[in-house]
């Protein structure tokens, strides 16, 4: 009697560039590709133990959370951080991982840049040269200025040991303080409002949940200085944009570097658009010319691991 192969769902517009690598390394698993929302359909019936879940724009997260309605699956990994999709209901049925981390290097070099981009005045520098004016500035020295971290994970760690390099004093912001190295100290999430008026930048590194919705509200805005920048490459909702378009049109924040965003596309209707003090980028802060290849080879690592029964890695909901 032939034994049942395991079946596996790669929900990913992009899965041809890893599919004859997932069957090479995986030849005892059977492996269904889904390119498109459409195929969910054309494919209910296929019976999958396990789901791998890469988000694009052409497969809006909103169609992969029709995982949670799949009969007999027991784990779902994410290709990315973001999980939300999955437990805005409540916990899903199967155990849930995700690629927290992956790309950690790669965003903490992106908010550098950032950081490097606001403190520099590039941001009017480009308006001026559209402009063809010609208008000299000064700015402050970055050794010795404050970052707060909001986040103590992956991504805020690959940050502050960037910034540290640069001669910022850094503070992380995490639910309970611990030290940590590399940060110069960290206090918890309850004294965030206390330490936002200690920073020159302010940078959002925590996912989007119920408690960290519109973190940053007008109370926080209003408590950073006015020549603070604030920096988000996490979840648009941990910002009240409302707020935040006050606070930077009033001049009440220097400016920001913003990735992510309530609604996305950003809408050309936005104020965002409009503000001359933010530096904007497409929820691509960490899009890496093969960042879909590096989370596919995170998730086959994990199913290196779950065929040998080890523990998973990056295990964030479910049993």
């Amino acid at each position: 009697m032939v034994a049942k192969r395991m079946g596996v769902l790669v929900l990913h517009e992009g899965v041809d560039q890893y599919l004859e690598e997932l069957r090479r390394r995986f030849p005892a698993v059977e492996f269904q590709p889904i390119r498109q929302p459409a195929g969910l359909e054309a494919l209910s019936g296929f019976p999958a133990a396990i789901a791998y879940s890469c988000v694009t724009d052409g497969f809006p997260r909103t169609e992969h959370a029709r995982l949670r309605d799949w009969p007999g699956l027991d784990w779902v990994h994410v290709g990315g951080s973001g999980f939300d999709h999955f437990v805005a209901d409540g916990p899903p049925g199967f155990l849930l991982t995700n690629g927290a981390g992956v790309l950690a290097q790669e965003l903490a070099q992106t908010l550098l840049g950032a950081l490097i981009a606001l403190n520099r005045g590039f941001v009017g520098a480009l308006r001026d040269q559209d402009a063809g004016r010609w208008r000299p500035w000064s700015f402050a020295a970055l050794g010795g200025q404050t970052l707060v971290i909001v986040g103590t994970g992956a991504i805020g760690t690959a940050f502050a040991a960037l910034a540290k390099a640069l001669g910022l004093r850094v503070i992380g912001v995490a639910r309970t303080a611990a030290p940590k190295p590399p940060f110069d100290r960290v206090v918890p999430l309850a004294d965030l409002a206390s330490i936002a008026a200690e920073a020159d930048y302010l940078s959002i590194n925590v996912r989007l949940t119920e408690a960290t919705r519109h973190l940053i509200d007008a109370a926080l805005l209003d408590a950073m200085r006015p020549s603070a920048f604030l920096l988000n490459a996490s979840r648009g909702a941990v910002v009240d944009e409302a707020a935040l378009i006050r606070a930077l049109d009033e001049r009440r924040l220097a400016g920001a570097y913003l990735d992510v965003f309530e609604t996305e596309p950003l809408p050309e209707s936005s104020p965002f658009w409009r503000l001359d003090n933010v530096l904007i980028t497409p929820h691509c802060s960490d899009r890496v010319a093969d960042w879909e290849l590096c989370h596919a080879r995170f998730f086959m690592a994990n199913l290196e691991r779950r065929l040998a029964g080890q523990e998973l890695l990056n295990r964030v909901a479910g049993d």
